[in-house]
């Protein structure tokens, strides 16, 4: 027996080995888009999947495995997030106005633990979609799961091989748009020749803006009163979010799914089209994919820290160095009919002397979400606001807003300082 000793490929060989078994059982393109296949329910599909997947003991040990790492990277970017702001990138912290949730309970534990497990499920759903649409053409209707099958396929039958690779095309032609390039490219989900500025970051802000302009509308129907108090009451227990991620999945289970599956919707819709829009679709590279759910992932995760960390983009326009750089409107003319004239002559000099600069957008905020945690009816969006202020529904963070001393947090222990104080027999010296 050969032992390779190279290290890459003795940590590599067995994730990839993982991901190809897992990915045996999730439909092809083929069997996706077929005549045949396309008369079957999304539901039919998800229960012939999940057939599959509990089908012999190596899937689930697989599906394990995969929830394991999932869970331990979820780990590591929540440590990530709660500290790397403050101690490397020096961001201010945004007072506590609410009340902190100090201690969970015993639903708050069981609610963070069964979402982190799902999270296995959601990220195998995520990539095994992608999976099944970036499938490898070369092996046809076999698609890249009979590789004994294929490889004979390939050169015992090469003239019914190129027959099959037309079909598998035709079949594409048939249902997606002509314009759409995703699956006709030959190249398969982990291949790094397939990967372009195009297909990983183009996407992007795209993913983005339909993920939230979806998820705007679910957040806003889990605040209607008659669904509220049974779902999405759990998560506004905590008025002044923390433990980033942490506190971020502290979710009822219902809420955690819709809101995680919404990322597998969004996908699908960025690649197969909006036909309603106009839009085609356009091809997500893996590494796009990573990227669009690890970024979610730290955005959701500042979402519920008290850094305050703010991302903006320069517009085309410029304003006064004087303005404000919150939007692109300019500031008020000054209306000097009432001055003093020491007034009017003060504001001609700084107006003579006023520069030109950049106006900023702001794309992300970590203080619009911790609006919403103290005023529930603002700010529905998870990783920008722009459909809220598109909807009505943005409010503005106020720093003037009234700051209750006793709510703050105890930096060594993260929990409102009062309390601990209490807890350890006294009132600390500041």
């Amino acid at each position: 027996m050969t032992i390779d000793s190279n290290p890459n490929n003795m940590v590599l060989s067995p994730i990839i080995n993982m991901i190809h078994r897992l990915a045996s059982t999730l439909p092809t393109p083929h069997e996706l888009y077929s005549t045949s296949s396309s008369k079957q329910s999304a539901l039919q599909l998800l229960l012939g999947v999940f057939t599959k997947l509990t089908s012999t003991t190596q899937n689930l040990v697989d599906l394990l495995k995969l929830t394991i790492l999932v869970i331990l990277a979820l780990e590591l970017l929540s440590k990530l997030v709660y500290h790397l702001p403050s101690k490397i990138f020096g961001s201010n912290a945004i007072p506590v106005r609410g009340k902190h949730l100090d201690y969970f309970s015993m639903r708050d534990k069981v609610f963070i633990g069964v979402n982190k497990c799902m999270t296995g499920i959601f990220v195998f759903c995520y990539f095994g979609y992608l999976w099944s649409v970036r499938e490898l053409e070369k092996d046809g209707e076999h698609g890249g799961h009979g590789h004994d099958h294929g490889d004979h396929h390939h050169h015992g039958e090469h003239n019914h091989h190129d027959h099959g690779h037309h079909n598998h095309h035709h079949h594409h032609e048939e249902s997606l748009d002509t314009g759409h390039t995703c699956c006709q490219s030959g190249s398969g989900i982990f291949n790094p020749t397939s990967i372009t500025l195009s297909n990983t970051l183009l996407p992007l802000p795209l993913l983005f803006l339909t993920y939230d302009f979806f998820y705007t509308l679910l957040h806003w129907a889990l605040h209607m009163r008659f669904i509220y108090a049974y779902i999405h009451k759990h998560h506004h227990h905590q008025k002044a979010p923390s433990r980033a991620n942490v506190d971020a999945v502290n979710v009822h289970p219902l809420e955690f799914f819709l809101g995680e599956f919404n990322h597998v919707w969004t996908l699908h819709l960025v690649i197969q089209g909006m036909p309603l829009v106009g839009y085609k679709g356009m091809d997500v590279s893996w590494v796009g994919a990573l990227l669009f759910i690890a970024l979610g992932g730290m955005v959701a995760g500042l979402n519920h820290t008290r850094h305050d960390v703010v991302w903006k983009i320069p517009s085309l326009s410029f304003m006064s160095a004087d303005s404000s750089n919150n939007g692109p409107e300019e500031d008020d003319a000054t209306d000097s009919s009432d001055s003093s004239d020491d007034e009017k002559d003060k504001a001609t000099k700084t107006n003579t002397n006023t520069k030109k600069k950049k106006k900023y957008w702001t794309i992300f905020d970590s203080k619009h979400h911790d609006v919403h945690h103290r005023i529930p009816q603002s700010n529905y969006g998870q990783y920008s606001v722009i459909w809220d202020r598109i909807f009505g529904t943005f409010r503005e963070y106020n720093e003037n807003d009234r700051v209750n001393p006793n709510y703050q947090l105890d930096d060594a222990t993260g929990r409102t300082r009062v309390s601990s104080e209490s807890a350890g027999g006294g009132r600390k010296e500041d």
